[in-house]
């Protein structure tokens, strides 16, 4: 069902238009990319079949820059620097805006290191991504990110603190569309981590509960995923800013799987609304890849 890329292109350029800001796609097949690419191979782009629009294109990461957290997390671990059981005390002051769910409960309280890394991907909470950055620090992250040869990509600092932006620190995490599908090609494929760890990582974005970007528009219902009644599952990390909405992951249909990176910027709809300009967007090219990536008939 594939199309020919002039007409996918003009697709593109056509929902780029109605977005009235910037838009970056890059996605594969991840069965094909497995048979050509390896650690520190070409982007996306150069993977038969693939879709790339703008792919190299820097974008604010907003919570998209958490993909990059957990992995550096997950390679300490690895290293036996830092345990998934390991407690870490929330504190009062610790506690920031913005997505989650940290930021309403009692200080005072331990979480594991495991439950902290949950929680930054599937209710994508701040206050537990400021937690691991501080344990990892925002150097050891950035190396990680250089180690992988995401050149796109660089985390800023801590999330939603205050007490930066009233210093007039006004810099921000970024990424890529190219940065971000390779991140979760190589994941799949079992490249960046020992097995038991990989698995771990899958795990949490396969529990990710903000699937309505990447989703809308596709036959996924994610009560029938998680009770086991259909097989097509949405395993991503969406990020939203204002003017800004992201989603990045792999879609397993349950008959084939992609990775898919697609991000906006600059859009004129700044509302956090269910029906934000951007979110639609992001939803319709959502729909595009997948019928793109439909199997073909034998």
């Amino acid at each position: 069902m594939s199309e020919p890329p002039a007409a996918l292109r003009r697709r593109l350029e056509g929902l780029e238009e109605e977005l009235g800001g910037v838009l970056g796609v890059a996605a594969h097949r991840l069965e094909a990319a497995a048979r050509g690419e390896g650690r520190g191979a070409a982007p996306a782009g150069a993977v038969a079949d693939a879709v790339a629009y703008r792919p190299e294109a820097s974008f604010p990461a907003a919570s998209t820059i958490k993909v990059f957290v957990l992995q550096a997390l997950l390679e300490r671990v690895a290293a036996a620097g830092i345990g998934l059981d390991d407690e870490v005390v929330l504190r009062g002051t610790d506690r920031v805006t913005g997505s989650g769910v940290l930021k309403a409960l009692s200080p005072g309280r331990a979480y594991t290191v495991r439950d902290l890394a949950t929680l930054m991907i599937v209710v994508s909470d701040n206050t537990a991504t400021n937690l691991l950055i501080d344990r990892l620090g925002v150097g050891a992250v950035n190396d990680v990110i250089a180690a992988h040869g995401w050149r796109g990509t660089h985390l800023a600092g801590l999330l939603q603190r205050p007490d930066l932006r009233a210093a007039g620190d006004a810099r921000v995490s970024t990424t890529s569309p190219r940065d971000l599908a390779d991140a979760f090609a190589r994941l799949w494929r079992g490249e960046l981590l020992p097995p038991d760890l990989s698995e771990v990582a899958r795990g949490i974005y396969r529990r990710q509960q903000v699937t309505d970007l990447l989703g809308r528009y596709l036959p996924f219902d994610a009560y029938r995923t998680e009770t086991g009644e259909d097989r097509f599952v949405i395993a991503s990390k969406y990020g939203a800013l204002r003017g800004v909405r992201h989603d990045a992951g792999v879609i397993d249909t349950g008959r084939n799987r992609y990775v898919v990176a697609v991000m906006t910027r600059g859009c004129p709809d700044e509302r956090f609304h269910p029906d934000n300009l951007a979110a639609l967007v992001v939803a319709k090219v959502s729909r595009i890849l997948y019928e793109h990536f439909q199997p073909r008939a034998a």
